[in-house]
């Protein structure tokens, strides 16, 4: 079923890592275990044709129709991106895109969320801790977030393999190498901040230095954005207008299809069940390929009534 649907839809899935036990509450875990991830694109490569998000785009752009295709994009620039998933696809010859908070390439920084969650891991935050923190970086602007971080105590202990295996970011070596075997790279902004709560300057700030060091280190033009949190803004699309990005991926729940708001792209999640990840992917692309129907039968039935007809009936 899942190849003979003619929808004429892209599914643009949402991962961010892959690696086993992640130091993560179980409800908010986004890592997804590395058997079940190679179990996913097993079944993906069986089933559908998998594309590039930039021939995507670039599709859209040209007006052209899209051919029922699956991306695969990752959010943050995890280093297990590197150590894991890129072995995998590469062998599989599935091409992904990864999106870069480029304010923790080469710095040694984890992104805010990560350090609250490795601190609840180690019994130093309660859960309602943990998740008040979690809310106030995600909803406040990032000029609060030193605020915010001044209640975590130090922890005297090093990271667990399993923390680096989760949280541990990209350097820039790293993302020159994954470029080099064909990796397409986008900016997550710069510090990783809430853009629909931040003010036009800072909104532009992140997305000028994100791009600037990831052309710097990629030696080319960087256009692709994906929304932190998956928020935006009406301004934020402005912003990045005028920062020259041609695409941006939300979190809204979707496929993309003919004619969709480039900056603002939906995409799937990757649900852990094979039948419930398998049979959304199926439902959402029979769902379109009935609207492609009946907007096709819709169509050829208005071009056999003559026009006066047809101006009347639509008032």
């Amino acid at each position: 079923m899942a190849r003979l649907i003619p929808a004429r839809a892209v599914a643009v899935l949402l991962y961010h890592g892959v690696c086993d036990r992640a130091p993560i509450p179980k409800h908010i875990n986004f890592h997804v275990s590395q058997n079940v991830f190679e179990r996913q694109m097993r079944a993906l490569k069986r089933r559908y044709r998998i594309a590039s998000l930039a021939d995507v785009v670039a599709s859209l752009v040209r007006g052209e129709r899209l051919q029922k295709s699956v991306v695969l994009t990752f959010d943050d620039g995890y280093r297990n991106n590197l150590l894991v998933v890129a072995p995998l696809l590469n062998a599989l010859r599935l091409p992904f895109t990864v999106f870069v908070a480029t304010a923790c390439v080469e710095t040694g920084r984890w992104m805010p969320l990560n350090e609250i969650y490795w601190r609840w891991s180690e019994g130093m935050l309660r859960e309602e801790e943990m998740t008040e923190l979690r809310r106030q970086i995600r909803e406040r602007p990032s000029s609060d977030l030193p605020q915010i971080l001044s209640a975590l105590r130090d922890l005297s202990s090093k990271p667990s393999k399993s923390v680096e295996d989760s949280f541990a970011m990209l350097n820039w070596g790293e993302v020159r190498q994954m470029a080099r075997d064909g990796v397409e790279f986008g900016s997550h902004t710069h510090s990783h901040c809430n853009m629909a709560i931040e003010s036009d300057e800072k909104q532009i700030d992140e997305l000028r230095v994100s791009k600037y060091l990831l052309e710097k280190n990629l030696g080319h033009q960087v256009n692709l954005f994906a929304y932190p949190y998956g928020k935006l803004s009406e301004a934020t699309r402005r912003n990045l207008l005028q920062t020259r990005y041609t695409c941006a991926l939300s979190s809204e729940n979707g496929l993309v299809t003919q004619g969709a708001d480039r900056l603002r792209l939906p995409r799937l999640g990757n649900d852990r069940t094979m039948w419930m990840f398998t049979g959304e992917i199926l439902f959402q692309f029979a769902k379109q390929a009935a609207r492609d129907a009946w907007s096709g039968l819709f169509g050829r039935a208005s071009e056999n009534v003559p026009a006066t007809e047809t101006e009347e009936h639509h008032g």
